[in-house]
Parts: structure tokens; C-alpha cells; sequence
């Protein structure tokens, strides 16, 4: 192979270097490499020659005086181009690119039987020794068990009079992927389909037991008909049938690092995950015109741990300004984080299990679906439904109100007839009341469920369904406000039913969210979300009396609307609290209740507050507010892990609330208990929606120890 003379300084250096690495232990060369001051170009070349060593093998037993002699004996020697020369059939053009171990010439054929125009790679003069020839030998043996659209085909092989082996190979006249997108200024939906297509060559490769170990966007040509093919399997690796690297197949240790994975510059053992992890790199430069480490300025071995070491950044955050693409930060935020930040992970086993996966989950992004590169929670699964399915969510959203309350309601009106049931068994007539109960309930859970069907009908804008009277254009919230009209016609003769649909329908309608500008719609949804909760308060203490759980409930639900002082307000909620620790205090309202009085009771942020809860309290006690808030958060801890089995943020929370009132009291028998159940929250729910609240809960505490100079 011959070099031409710009390259002779370099050549100079790497020789030099060369010498000075094969003289020291293996296990120093990393940290001696590591400290020179090169060029990008010279420590790619130096790597890639030490990378010979395992190849070599006896001939680098011969010693590093003897192998330089070899290897470098005319590199100084005049060169001659070898545009005009004859290879096999084919004429020189051009040279496209000098590599570690050969070069690729543009050549062509013109015999009068083919036109046409191929890639001929040959080894260097210098490197034409036997187990050195080995290695290109197996790269022929490699890439010609690859025929795929998407991969650049190998057409023939030789060796030229000189004896020098060369391989001609379909010429692949387009970009590099990442300057085709660029200067076609591609949008975010047309590079990954491209990417994808690339996807589909390294997948036919990973099929066929073949890692590529050395993918980057120079070996990714984009033709300009757009289609992808991918060059250079000069030093990729044969798996055997486990999907294991077999040794002493082909180079080792060579790469690029920028695109390297973390386990090929650890050394680790190689597998389908580098690749992966290689296609994660290119995709993200792809999008943001960056890598995803922190590289810039850096060489060497600061080079190296920053890709090992440091956490990559989010492709949403990345994008620098420099890199020329039209793609937002807000359209690559969610999805296509996740799916990159899974394909870089440091771990080989918590990426994509293949390729095939990885353009799945971008074919999924594509077509609006959930990807697995992200948990499938329901309020996600949701949304990208939703975003899919536009037209038709109105309808899907009714159904899901429509069950949600009607569930509820279902469910309730099932604990009714089980509790009459109970008792009517166990009076004297219990027979025939018994079964004119279940008469009753099931006349009532027909009459629910045809109430609650009709809400459906408003996504119907058919003349003979709901929703035509609202112009076709019915929205949920105006299918509740409708529907919520209608609870007292059709239940009249069922206060207890009316009762729990006006509670329901007063919650669903809070849950609503009008737009800001929206301020009529918002003072309609606070006037119908009051009438609903007090007439649902109305009802149950016209069916059950001043004196029920349900009543409870509906008080403090009733609390929280009223605009009283602050004296009734804390008498409104101090009945709620004695009415429901009489009547079910395992009830799940009834902590709720409790955490609502001691935050009003003791909270810093509202001590205008404090002496009204406190005068409002019943009985009368001489305990102070700090005691008072105390007692009543003990008393709904064992029922929030009740009905929550394990710790969740209501229980953080009233734990976080808890220490506080025993700071502000300086009690410490259980103090680091409580307060470590806090702290636990506030990690737990880190990233979460629940972060907020819980870090303002353990603010609390701290703020309390920093101002009483206390630290545990």
C-alpha cells in the first residue's frame, strides 16, 4: 500500500510512539497512551496497530525491533499514486480513504461489456505479512456472507502482481447518515425512518453471527435516493451459535471512540449489545448534532472515562447550537429520550435485547403507540391512545367516566345490600325481608346502570342521541353538567342513590380542568361542584340521619367549599372528625379528615388559623395544639397502612407532620423513627408527582430542628 507524502509526519510520529509503547508491559500502555500529547488521528492510528499484537501473535514474539524492520522498512520511501493503475478488470480513479490497514480507491470498469463503478480496499505494502493478511482475509469471509439491499455487496476478490490482497466492493456513491440528514435538512419523522432502514443491515449482520464493532456515520452511506448502506466490516467479529464472540477471529481492541461502547473500552466481552449501544450514539448525533457525552476538547484516556464513567445527557437537553437541525427539543423530549437513553446504557444486559427491538420501539414512537423504553403506566397508555385516536376520545372518555362513577356507585350500592341483608337475617322475619331487599338493590343497580349508560349516548351526535343537542360537539364536561341535572327526576324516590350519584358527579366535576381563559366555564364547574356535594349532604342526612359515616364524609367534603369564618369552619370539620371516628373511624376518609384538622390546627404557614381549631376541639382538653395534632396523626397512621398495605405519599406526609409536632414539643422517644419514614419518602418519591409535596412536608421538619438548633 502506498502513502502519500502529506502523511509522512504522521506516519513519522506514530512509528516513534510505536516503538516506545511495544517496549513497555501491556499493562502500562493504556496510562502511557493516555498522558502523550497527539493528534485525534495519531492515537487512532497507534490503537489500531497495537491492536495487531493479539493478531499477530508468533510474529510479535519476535520482539519490537524485529517486527519494526518488517513492518516499516520503506514507509519512508518515495510513493507513486496508483491513480491510472490496472487492478483485476478495474481501473484507479481515485483514492476515498486511508484506514488503520489499507486503503479504498474509487476504480471503474470500461471493456465495452460493463460500465460500472466499485470500491477496491487494499492492504498496505507494509502490513502484507502472513497472520497480519489473516485478518484481511477473514473481513472478505465476513462481508461476503452478507447479501442485503442495505449493505454494501462484496464483488470480487484477488491479489494483485505484487502480491497485495484486495477486495472490490459495490461503490456507494451518497453521505455519510449524518451529513445526508443535514444537508437535506431533514425533519425528526425522516431520520428515523432512514435510521431504521440502517437498522435493518446491522439486524441481517447480528442474524448471520456477525457484530460490526466499529458503526459510526462514515460507515452508513445514504445514497441519494435515500437509501442507507452499510461499509467497513474490517474489524468486526464472528459470534458462534450462543451469540458469544469466538477468539482470535479478527482484530481487537480497534474502534472509534466517540462510538465505542463502554465494554469495548473496558475490554469486556463483545456482543449484538455493542452494536446496539453504537447505533444509540449515532442516532443521537443524528437528532442533535452532538454526542452524548461531554467529548469536546477531550483526548486520550479523559476521552475514554468520560464515556465509561459519565451518565449520557438527554437528547431533549443536547442539541447544540452548532449542529444545524430543524428538530425541537420538545419533539424528542418523552419517547425518544427514553428509547436513546435505553440503548446507551452502560449495563450491555438493560439495553435492547436486539436491534429488531430498538427500531421496533421507533416504529412504535412513529405510529403513536407506547414504547417499551417506557414504563406502560395507564395515564401513559392514555395519552398516546388519545394522541392516536383524536376523533374518537370524546366517546372513550365518556365510557371511562361512565364507569368510573358507575363502578363506584355499583360498588356501593352492592355494601348496601349486604349490610340490610345482614341485619334483616337476623330478625325474626328474615326470609322474606331478605329477599324484598334484594328485590329492591337489584331494581336500583338496574336503574344505576341505565342512568349511567346514557352518558355514553352523548358522544352521539345522531338525532336521536344525546349528544345532537349539543351541536355534535359534546365535550365530557358538558356531558356531566347535563347528566348531573338529571339525578334528582330520576332518583326521586331513591335519596340514598341520589345522594351518592350528587357526591360523584360533585367529584368528577372538580376533577375538571377548564382552560385559564376559560373563567366562565370555571365559575360554572365551582357552582355545580358546591350544589352536587351540599345536596349530596342533604340527602344522606335526610336517609340517614345527623349521625352516619356517609354523613361524615359529606361534611368534610362540605368544608371544604363553604365560605365561613374560620370558627365555622373549624366547627363544620371538627363534627366531621367525631362523626366519623364514631361511626367507622377504619373508614379511608377518616385520616384525611384528621390530616386536614392538624395542619390547620399547628401548620407554620397558618398560625391566623390556630386558635380556632383549637377552641373548636371536642372534647374539651387542656392539651396544647402540639399535643392535640399529635394524638390525632397517631390515631390515623394505622389506618392509612390499613387500606394502603405499604408506604405511599399519604403516609409520608402525616409521618413528616407527625415529627414535626414532636420537634416543636422536643419529645425523641420515636422521633428518629418518624422522621426516617419522612426522609424515605422524600427519596422514594424522587422524579415522581409526588416529589413536591413530600419535600415540602420534610421542609417542615428541618426547618422546625434548624430553628430549635437541634440536628439528629
Amino acid at each position: 500500500m502506498l502513502i502519500e507524502s502529506i502523511h509522512d509526519n504522521r506516519w513519522k510520529e506514530v512509528k516513534a510512539l510505536l516503538f516506545d509503547l511495544l517496549a513497555l508491559d501491556r499493562d502500562v500502555r493504556a496510562s502511557y497512551l493516555g498522558k502523550q500529547q497527539i493528534t485525534r488521528e495519531v492515537r487512532d492510528e497507534v490503537e489500531s496497530l497495537l491492536a495487531l499484537e493479539d493478531e499477530a501473535g508468533d510474529l510479535l514474539q519476535d520482539g519490537a525491533i524485529a517486527l519494526s524492520k518488517e513492518l516499516f522498512a520503506s514507509a519512508a520511501e518515495p510513493i507513486s499514486p496508483l491513480t491510472g493503475q490496472k487492478i483485476g478488470a478495474f481501473t484507479i480513479i481515485s483514492e476515498l480513504g486511508i484506514g488503520g490497514m489499507g486503503a479504498v480507491y474509487l476504480a471503474e470498469r470500461r471493456d465495452g461489456k460493463f460500465d460500472q463503478k466499485v470500491a477496491i480496499k487494499l492492504l498496505k505494502r507494509e502490513f502484507n505479512a502472513g497472520r497480519i493478511r489473516e485478518a484481511f482475509d477473514r473481513e472478505i469471509e465476513i462481508q461476503s456472507k452478507l447479501v442485503h439491499p442495505n449493505v454494501a455487496a462484496i464483488l470480487d476478490t484477488g491479489t494483485t502482481i505484487e502480491g497485495i490482497p484486495y477486495i472490490v466492493m459495490e461503490y456507494v456513491d451518497g453521505l455519510p447518515i449524518d451529513k445526508y440528514c443535514r444537508e437535506n435538512d431533514l425533519g425528526l419523522v425522516e431520520r428515523l425512518k432512514v435510521f431504521n432502514k440502517a437498522c435493518d443491515a446491522v439486524a441481517f449482520a447480528h442474524q448471520n453471527l456477525i457484530v460490526h464493532r466499529d458503526l459510526k456515520p462514515s460507515n452508513i452511506i445514504v445514497t441519494s435516493k435515500g437509501n442507507p448502506k452499510l461499509l467497513d466490516f474490517g474489524i468486526s467479529r464472528l459470534l458462534d451459535e450462543t451469540g458469544v464472540e469466538s477468539s482470535n477471529l479478527t482484530l481487537s481492541g480497534a474502534m472509534t471512540p466517540e462510538y465505542a461502547s463502554p465494554e469495548q473500552i473496558n475490554g469486556s466481552p463483545i456482543s449484538t449489545a455493542t452494536d446496539i449501544y453504537s447505533l444509540g450514539v449515532i442516532l443521537f448525533k443524528l437528532l442533535t448534532g452532538t454526542y452524548p457525552y461531554n467529548i469536546k476538547n477531550k483526548v486520550n484516556g479523559e476521552l475514554l472515562r468520560e464515556i465509561t464513567d459519565s451518565e449520557p445527557q438527554l437528547p431533549s437537553q443536547a442539541a447544540a447550537p452548532e449542529s444545524n437541525t430543524s428538530l425541537s427539543s420538545a419533539s424528542l423530549k418523552g419517547d425518544i429520550d427514553n428509547i436513546l437513553l435505553k440503548s446507551l446504557n452502560k449495563d450491555p444486559n438493560q439495553r435492547y435485547r436486539t436491534v429488531e427491538q430498538f427500531a421496533e420501539d421507533i416504529w412504535r414512537f412513529l405510529d403513536g403507540e407506547p414504547v417499551s423504553a417506557r414504563p406502560a403506566t395507564l395515564s401513559y397508555r392514555f395519552k398516546k391512545f388519545y394522541d392516536r385516536n383524536r376523533a374518537v376520545a370524546i366517546a372513550g372518555s365518556l365510557i371511562l367516566v361512565s364507569i368510573m362513577i358507575g363502578s363506584v356507585i355499583a360498588f356501593w350500592q352492592a355494601n348496601v345490600a349486604r349490610a340490610q341483608a345482614n341485619i334483616a337475617t337476623e330478625a325474626r322475619n328474615a326470609a322474606e325481608t331478605e329477599s324484598e331487599h334484594a328485590r329492591s338493590e337489584q331494581a336500583k343497580s338496574e336503574k344505576i346502570s341505565k342512568f349511567m349508560a346514557n352518558l355514553i349516548s352523548y358522544a352521539n351526535d345522531a338525532w336521536y342521541g344525546e349528544g345532537a343537542k349539543l351541536g355534535g360537539d359534546a365535550r365530557v364536561v358538558d356531558a356531566l353538567l347535563d347528566m348531573s341535572d338529571k339525578i334528582d327526576v330520576e332518583f326521586a324516590d331513591e335519596p340514598d342513590v341520589a345522594a351518592e350519584l350528587h357526591h360523584k358527579f360533585g367529584e368528577a366535576l372538580g376533577w375538571a380542568r377548564p382552560s385559564r381563559v376559560d373563567t366562565q366555564l370555571a365559575d360554572l364547574l365551582r357552582q355545580k361542584q358546591e350544589f352536587h356535594l351540599l345536596r349530596a349532604l342533604e340527602l344522606r342526612v335526610q336517609y340517614y340521619g345527623d349521625w352516619h359515616e356517609l354523613v361524615a364524609k359529606d361534611l368534610f367534603y362540605a368544608y371544604t367549599l363553604l365560605e365561613k369564618n374560620d370558627a365555622e369552619r373549624a366547627v363544620l370539620l371538627n363534627r366531621s372528625l367525631n362523626m366519623m371516628r364514631g361511626t367507622n373511624p377504619n373508614n379511608l376518609n377518616f385520616p384525611y379528615i384528621i390530616e386536614a384538622y392538624a395542619s390547620r390546627l399547628m401548620s407554620p404557614n397558618a398560625p391566623e388559623l390556630h386558635d380556632a381549631y383549637l377552641k373548636a376541639v371536642t372534647p374539651a382538653t387542656d392539651e396544647n395544639k402540639y399535643q392535640i395534632a399529635e394524638r390525632y396523626l397517631r390515631e390515623a397512621l394505622p389506618v392509612l397502612r390499613h387500606h394502603y398495605k405499604e408506604d405511599n405519599r399519604a403516609i409520608f406526609g402525616t409521618e413528616c407532620r407527625l415529627a414535626y409536632t414532636l420537634v416543636m414539643q422536643e419529645k425523641w422517644t420515636d422521633f428518629d423513627d418518624h422522621y426516617a419514614i419522612c426522609k424515605y419518602g422524600e427519596s422514594k418519591a424522587a422524579g415522581t408527582d409526588a416529589e413536591k409535596s413530600i419535600s415540602i412536608n420534610v421542609a417542615l421538619v428541618e426547618n422546625a430542628m434548624a430553628a430549635k438548633n437541634i440536628t439528629r
